[in-house]
């Protein structure tokens, strides 16, 4: 069925499919780029993490003394305060930022590993349970590699991030492939 709103959709899709295609490129040349560039990658993470948590102090701080009373006041207060301390950490020493961050992300993956392995065990009566132990395994043995590679700290959060950019940029680039396939406006019948 054909209507206005369809037609609006469409309409608008195409108008801003070379923008789609722009993004995508250039997503893809920078994640190629971090790719190339680990370290820097790393880095990247690191300091995006400084201001994600120097901005989350800011709001805790903001949130304490204009939201909440009593107590709760300076329990918010001082989470600000730890917020604006690992924001200021992440700034001042972002080497150790970067293994402590590594070390974070290596354990929750073995944590998520072992918790789809003994999922797999006990749904091991359903279809695609063996899906489910390889996905299982493989986030284990990642988090282990992780764990236990002496340099791993200075790539491993450079190219999480260079293929998050990556895949982004290869969506876009997909949408707006995807868009050349849509017909532009319904023809009159």
């Amino acid at each position: 069925m054909k209507t206005v709103g369809n037609d609006l959709v469409r309409h608008q899709l195409h108008e801003n499919r070379k923008w789609y295609l722009g993004l995508g490129i250039l997503l893809v040349l920078f994640g190629f780029v971090l790719l190339a560039a680990l370290p820097f990658a790393t880095l990247s993470v690191v300091f995006i993490f400084g201001v994600l948590m120097m901005i989350g102090g800011v709001l805790h701080f903001i949130a304490a003394f204009k939201i909440f009373e009593g107590g709760f006041r300076w329990l918010w207060a001082l989470f600000g305060v730890l917020y604006l301390v690992a924001g200021y950490y992440a700034f001042t020493t972002p080497v150790k930022t970067a293994i402590v961050l590594t070390s974070v992300l290596a354990v929750f993956l073995i944590i998520a590993g072992v918790i789809r392995i003994f999922n797999a065990i006990l749904f091991r009566a359903f279809q695609g349970w063996g899906w489910t132990l390889f996905s299982g395994v493989l986030t284990l043995l990642a988090g282990i590699m992780i764990l236990t590679t002496p340099d791993a700290p200075f790539w491993v959060l450079g190219l999480f991030l260079a293929f998050d950019i990556l895949f982004q940029g290869i969506n876009y680039l997909t949408l707006a492939a995807a868009i050349k396939q849509i017909p532009p406006a319904s023809q009159s019948e």
